[in-house]
């Protein structure tokens, strides 16, 4: 059974952690998609209007005439230096791009286009943008391209306040582009002797990207963590529910064994007592035929206390149970001098502490009698002291009578307690192996306390011993 349990568990733990995987991947695909389609209505507006406003410029409006004058008036010296001393040539080019980096973000008319493009199509106010230069080549004669600035390969001129992963930085306050939120990527380049081709960057989003998307995909995510908490709960309610099948088929073929065990005793007493009055021998001698006789009565009682004790829990189960008013003290004087005579011999004993005054409840006095005659029986069957004690106390509260009985027995572990009520069910200890008995006399017991609508609690320590208490309202 524990391997069967380790696989299943197994199983479980894979199931769980499969469906964990499914829900990440589609979590993360769902985000990928959602970053992927994050304000394109906004990047269409933006890219359209950028795109018209620089038609016949480059970078922003009025960028060209910038660019220009920096690099079309200094390419004949910038080619004369690159041909002549390349040392020379990239101090000469790193200076120009300087000054004319500068000049550009001075001149950058790119916040006033963005603010009218935002106020134009109703926008938010916390959309911001970034300006990127991303590569910057120089065409000298015969076509001949020498590339004098590039993404990531900025050089020492530009301060890295100045630098992005795409390029130098012209104007915005965007402080993280991704391509996600690449707005137009445009290289403007003219096939021609002396010329120059440029390529820049426009990048715009909104505050807190990653925490929308996320704002987004939630109902999403919210009905997949939904239908994971369902499959779980019903695989789990199924596994509990099936543990419980087990278990219960466990429980009845131990009562099968028990009580095959339990009736084959008396029936077997009972056909060799029988064997030995149909002897002649025996039939010769009357006063052989008495004691047989008495053994065939004795088991057969036996047989029928045993049949009693399962149909009276089927009784109980199905059936309210027939009261009347009795006194419990004067009931309880009647039981322990019943039991006594059973137990006569040995060295077993029973106090009952309860002042010399009615108590007056509504019983069944039949049921009482045998859940009381069981909880003696368990007492002494479950106590391996040489002397054993068991002490009925009754005591009295404003809306109860507290029947409490404690023994010196064997005890019971806490993690057997909330089972010891179930049916069928016998603790399995070590040393307890010898003990018969079907497990059915504390689910009698239970059964009888709540037919009477009374309850039960139950404390107990291994090797001191149990006490059962059980709390009865009570009618005066």
């Amino acid at each position: 059974m524990k391997y069967s349990l380790r696989i299943h568990k197994g199983i479980s733990l894979l199931g769980f952690i499969l469906l964990i995987s499914v829900l990440f991947y589609l979590t993360y695909n769902t985000f990928k998609l959602k970053d992927e389609q994050y304000q394109t209505a906004e990047e269409a507006l933006i890219s359209q209007r950028y795109t018209q406003s620089i038609r016949n410029d480059k970078i922003f409006p009025g960028g060209v005439a910038i660019i220009d004058r920096y690099l079309m008036e200094n390419i004949h010296a910038l080619e004369a230096a690159y041909v002549q001393d390349k040392d020379s040539f990239e101090n000469y080019k790193n200076r120009l791009l300087d000054s004319m980096f500068n000049a550009l973000r001075l001149a950058n008319t790119m916040d006033s286009l963005f603010a009218q493009i935002k106020a134009e199509h109703e926008l938010r106010d916390n959309l911001q943008y970034l300006l990127t230069v991303n590569t910057i080549q120089l065409v000298f004669k015969d076509l001949h391209v020498v590339s004098i600035f590039q993404a990531n390969q900025s050089g020492e001129f530009l301060p890295d306040r100045l630098t992005t992963p795409y390029g130098a930085y012209i104007g915005g306050t965007l402080e993280k582009p991704l391509p996600q939120n690449q707005i137009t990527n445009l290289t403007v380049s003219t096939q021609a002797d002396y010329n120059y081709w440029i390529g820049f960057s426009l990048y715009a989003d909104y505050d807190n990207r990653t925490w929308n998307i996320f704002k987004l995909m939630m109902p999403s995510f919210l009905l997949a963590l939904f239908a994971i908490g369902c499959v779980v709960s019903i695989y789990y309610i199924t596994y509990r529910n099936w543990l419980r099948q087990k278990k219960l088929a466990e429980m009845k073929s131990d009562f099968v064994n028990s009580i095959t065990h339990e009736f084959n005793t008396p029936l077997s007493t009972i056909i060799v007592a029988n064997k030995n009055m149909q002897n002649d021998k025996i039939l010769a001698d009357a006063n052989n035929i008495k004691p047989l006789t008495k053994i065939i009565e004795r088991q057969s009682l036996r047989l029928q206390k045993l049949f009693d004790q399962v149909i009276d829990i089927t009784t109980m189960d199905n059936s309210s149970l027939q009261k009347e008013s009795g006194d419990i003290h004067l009931l309880l004087r009647e039981i322990i001098t019943d039991y006594n005579l059973k137990i006569s011999g040995q060295h077993i004993d029973i106090q009952l502490n309860a002042q010399n005054q009615p108590f007056i409840i509504e019983l069944n006095k039949f049921f009482f009698t045998t859940m009381i005659f069981n909880l003696f029986d368990n007492a002494i069957k479950y106590n391996d002291h040489v002397q054993k004690r068991i002490v009925v106390d009754i005591e009295t509260t404003d809306a109860a009578i507290n029947l409490r009985i404690t023994d010196n027995g064997v005890g019971m572990p806490n993690k057997e307690i909330e089972h010891v009520f179930e049916k069928f069910y016998r603790i399995q200890k070590q040393g307890n192996q010898h003990i018969s008995g079907l497990g059915l006399g504390l689910y009698y017991t239970y059964q009888c306390i709540k037919s009477h609508g009374w309850t039960l609690s139950v404390t107990s320590e291994e090797m001191v011993g149990s006490q059962f208490t059980i709390y009865i309202p009570y009618k005066t």
